[in-house]
């Protein structure tokens, strides 16, 4: 009797399959990749969906971000994804797969908050990699402009790969130049020489010193010439004779400084120069 009822009811349940199939067949179709991401439950549920294995809730996340398809554009995917990894983090900050495809994805889609947090606990979490460090610290630099935050953190990156040590050291003090106060600048290239060893990096950091104190020189004849004239400067040369410049100052690295289009004054890259000439 109970196998007949068994029996039962799988016909019933596979008519009611078939039946089901047969009348969606013709039915219009959601494009699967555009609506791909949009839901995000909340920690505690995926944490009970993976039978509390946070590790698995981590790859879970992981794994559905890795299946969006890198023509997608929308914002809300990319939102959604962003909150996936995020939760990835909190589960597994030590995840390799998760903070690689935060920092190649997320930034370049409008979530550097979420790529900067995964990076920062994934670089948090795992000291001998430099990688993540390295991303965390790109990212302040470019997308952020924390020139400060992106030189320590390339300095971070150097203690862990001592292979690529002098290059990332580089990178810091190029990237501690650049930052908005020429003299916190100065005070990190200070302490940075007073670290090292290396004889090479330490000229060149006396170089970038001292093409910092040239911009501050220049900085400082830039206010005292708007003070004076009301207007700011068009031409470097206007500066000479105010605040005490009494020449332009030479740049060792063979930039130049430049005036933007506010009349501040600003370190040359390549770049500048390159238009410039």
């Amino acid at each position: 009797m109970n196998l007949s009822r068994g029996l039962l009811l799988a016909v019933l349940s596979w008519c009611l399959f078939s039946g089901a199939s047969y009348w969606m067949r013709d039915k219009p179709r959601l494009d699967a990749e555009a609506e791909f991401l949009r839901v995000r439950l909340p920690l505690l549920v995926q944490l009970a969906y993976s039978g509390g294995d946070g590790y698995l809730a981590a790859n879970t996340n992981v794994f559905r971000s890795i299946m969006v398809g890198v023509n997608v554009t929308e914002p809300e995917t990319y939102r959604v994804q962003a909150q996936l990894q995020v939760d990835a983090a909190h589960f597994n900050p030590w995840h390799e797969d998760n903070y690689y495809l935060s920092a190649a994805i997320l930034p370049w889609n409008g979530r550097v908050e979420e790529a900067q947090l995964i990076l920062h606990r994934a670089a948090q979490s795992r000291q001998w990699d430099m990688w993540p460090a390295f991303y965390y610290a790109f990212n302040a630099m470019y997308f952020e402009r924390d020139m400060a935050r992106a030189g320590q953190w390339a300095e971070i990156a150097a203690t862990r790969h001592p292979r690529n040590a002098p290059a990332l050291r580089a990178m810091a003090a190029a990237w501690y130049e650049r930052g908005d106060d020429p003299r916190v600048a100065m005070q990190i290239l200070e302490d940075m020489y007073a670290g090292s060893q290396d004889k090479s990096f330490r000229d060149l950091l006396a170089a970038r010193y001292r093409r910092l104190q040239g911009l501050l020189a220049l900085r400082e004849a830039a206010i005292a010439y708007r003070a004076l004239h009301g207007s700011s400067a068009q031409q470097l040369e206007q500066l000479v004779g105010h605040a005490g410049l009494k020449e332009l100052p030479a740049d060792p690295l063979g930039l130049g400084y430049v005036l933007d289009a506010d009349g501040d004054v600003q370190l040359a890259d390549h770049v500048t120069r390159t238009k410039r000439q």
